[in-house]
């Protein structure tokens, strides 16, 4: 079998990558969502495939992996990677966690981010109490066992606040956003505005009440985890994770580096977390093994959330969460706007992973008509904050090309040809 061709088209929100090949076996693959800009990388990878036999998965990674870079640069080479499994899985008629080595659990654990829907009381609420209701909510409708919500330099709410209210010393003006992906959910912001300054007491005060409110109200029904910047000085960051020590958070994410920062620092995460009995988690943005060694081998954090539509795929996931795992660090992966076939191979991987893992972040379908255009889903797949692991061969999830030919645009009109 060889790859005759690489197509990309965007579908709503996601561009979404086709492997061709001579034998009639496509590949599916999304990139992560509003990310239309990555589109021209399709005819820059295209060459370096094409030819090649999509089911040595790792020869053709060989090909193309040392010409990506961290978040957002890695993004087709990660995409490409899922595609290329779910091609062999479907040659050999099996489901891709057969090729992983197995599965070693039957359902797998979601969780869920809290950026606002329509389906909540207090759509896009950032007021403490609403957002605890909120997570009741979600809780109430799909069984989520842990829901993480944006604090700190991760939410333009409280950035906003900093500049308005005297929570940090110096401030940053928030840069212009784009327009919002979801219903009733705010624009999402530029991370130009995710830079901090040392916090004042009464920012600090705040963010410490606001968990103590949330975790009053919601208790010990849900798991919560903080999304909280990047932006964060190492000393505020622990100064945050220790007043928050009384109510047993799941973690506390990229307090100092995150998003767009394409470095770690593991130094300034080493000493937070030897600090403080928070969990600390990071590593959305991190591409490849090697930029996790650092933080794994001086046990950095206590979390890592690698996403396979930016670490460089699923077995580069999967070898990643195998080490963290030797160095005793859990794995929650990273993934809220993966999409339908993101998430169909975030099951596939998440079947396979040691016991180190907790829940890798479920991304819904958006717009909600993706649900509609694609068939292998099972019926009810989330339940209780969990999805079965389904066995069709590859990720077990395809097209209906009728229907899906209807959300193309006209640029696009021979992605299925």
């Amino acid at each position: 079998m060889k790859i005759t061709d690489l197509k990309a088209a965007l579908i709503g929100n996601n561009v979404t990558l086709r492997i061709v090949t001579d034998k009639g076996i496509d590949g599916y693959a999304q990139v992560e969502e509003n990310k239309p800009f990555v589109m021209p990388l399709t005819d820059y990878y295209k060459p370096m495939i094409i030819g090649a036999d999509p089911t040595d998965v790792e020869s053709v990674m060989r090909r193309i992996r040392r010409d990506g870079a961290f978040k957002p640069w890695g993004k087709m080479v990660s995409t490409i990677e899922m595609a290329l499994w779910d091609i062999a899985g479907k040659e050999a008629g099996v489901p891709v966690y057969k090729l992983l080595g197995g599965k070693v659990r039957d359902r797998v654990r979601v969780y869920c981010t809290l950026y606002g829907n329509d389906r909540l009381p207090y759509p896009g609420a950032f007021e403490p109490e609403k957002r605890a209701e909120n997570i009741l909510a979600i809780n109430e409708m799909a069984g989520f066992s842990i829901v993480k919500t944006a604090l700190g330099f991760h939410n333009p709410r409280f950035t906003a606040m900093a500049e308005e209210n005297g929570f940090a010393y110096n401030s940053y003006p928030i840069s212009p956003a784009p327009p919002a992906s979801r219903p009733n959910q705010p624009a999402q912001f530029h991370f130009e505005n995710a830079n901090g300054s040392l916090l004042t007491d009464k920012g600090l005060n705040f963010l410490i009440e606001y968990v103590a409110k949330v975790k009053e109200i919601v208790g010990d029904k849900v798991g919560i985890a903080f999304d909280c910047g990047p932006g964060f000085m190492p000393v505020d960051a622990l100064k945050f994770a220790k007043g928050v020590e009384p109510y047993n958070v799941m973690w506390l994410e990229d307090l100092i580096t995150g998003d767009y920062t394409p470095y770690q620092l593991a130094q300034c995460y080493r000493d937070l977390t030897s600090n403080t009995i928070t969990n600390i988690h990071t590593g959305e943005q991190v591409y490849l093994r090697q930029n996790y060694k650092e933080i794994i081998e001086t046990q950095a954090v206590n979390v890592l959330g690698p996403d396979p539509a930016d670490v460089g795929g699923i077995a580069e996931l999967k070898w990643i969460a195998e080490y963290a795992n030797l160095h005793g660090i859990l794995i929650a992966p990273h993934g809220v706007f993966n999409g339908v076939f993101g998430m169909a191979a975030h099951v596939q991987l998440a079947s396979t992973l040691p016991q180190n893992y907790i829940a890798f972040e479920f991304p819904e379908a958006h717009p909600a008509w993706w649900s509609d255009i694609v068939e292998g889903l099972p019926d009810n797949f989330l339940q209780d904050g969990h999805i079965k692991v389904w066995d069709k061969p590859g990720i077990g999830v395809e097209f209906n090309i009728p229907k899906a030919e209807k959300y193309l645009r006209p640029e696009d009109r021979d992605f299925f040809l």
